[in-house]
């Protein structure tokens, strides 16, 4: 195994804690006090598109901002704004336990670290500062988010530009992230290692032949090791 590709939201970041900020942020610019349920309701809506990869891949952020501006009533100058505001407001509690402990045991291992992660409502530039923010850039060689790639998860692209940029064989390389379909599926068709993150799961579990369910994203480094003692064996 040479390189470990972590999503972001709900694997290193809670998507929560921002999407909390970025509705009280909404409600405080508009006014409007159900700001959340056009959040929630923009946010399923844009997931569906996405396991469909319906959309234009090209205007991944822009179509999530106008959506959610379109639900609200508001210009979606607004939206922007409330992302910004949401993203210098948001505290330490946004990053998730194990993230830098994850992170660090991969890169003690001599792995390369990658994060590749969609985007919704914020740029994937905003990301990168919360990582850089609270310490978890100190671990992660690069970063490669859907509006920079032009190509969103579940879609090949999106799981092949690290493999590219790093020459990495896809079965050299694993993707660990919470959603099944845009993240284990999506890694699976691009020919790497997946892990799903199951916060049910009872523990580490093999669910297919290249892919794991792990119940939290420290257990990417037990999944590692079972990969390694697969192919010594």
């Amino acid at each position: 195994m040479r390189l470990v590709s972590f999503d972001v939201w709900n694997t290193l970041l809670d998507i929560g804690v921002m999407l909390r900020a970025l509705s009280d942020e909404l409600a405080k610019l508009t006014g409007i006090d159900n700001a959340d349920e056009g959040v929630k309701a923009a946010r399923e809506r844009i997931k569906r598109m996405r396991a469909e990869t319906a959309g234009d891949p090209s205007r991944a952020l822009e179509e999530s901002q106008e959506l959610l501006a379109e639900l609200l009533g508001i210009d979606v100058e607004l939206v922007k704004r409330a992302a910004a505001r949401a993203v210098l407001k948001v505290g330490d509690e946004i990053v998730l336990s194990g993230a830098k402990e994850a992170l660090e045991g991969v890169k003690k291992k001599g792995l390369k670290v990658t994060v590749t992660g969609n985007v919704m409502f914020w740029p994937g530039s905003y990301t990168r500062l919360l990582l850089e923010r609270f310490g978890l850039m100190d671990y992660i060689d690069k970063t490669f988010f859907a509006d920079e790639v032009l190509a969103y998860k579940p879609m090949r692209d999106m799981f092949e530009k690290p493999l590219r940029v790093f020459n990495v064989a896809p079965e050299e390389a694993v993707h660990i992230g919470d959603t099944k379909a845009e993240d284990f599926e999506g890694a699976l068709r691009a020919g790497m290692w997946a892990v799903w993150i199951n916060p049910e799961a009872e523990g580490v579990r093999r669910i297919h032949e290249r892919g794991f369910e792990v119940p939290s994203v420290e257990g990417i480094l037990e999944v590692l090791g079972e990969i390694e003692k697969e192919k010594t064996s």
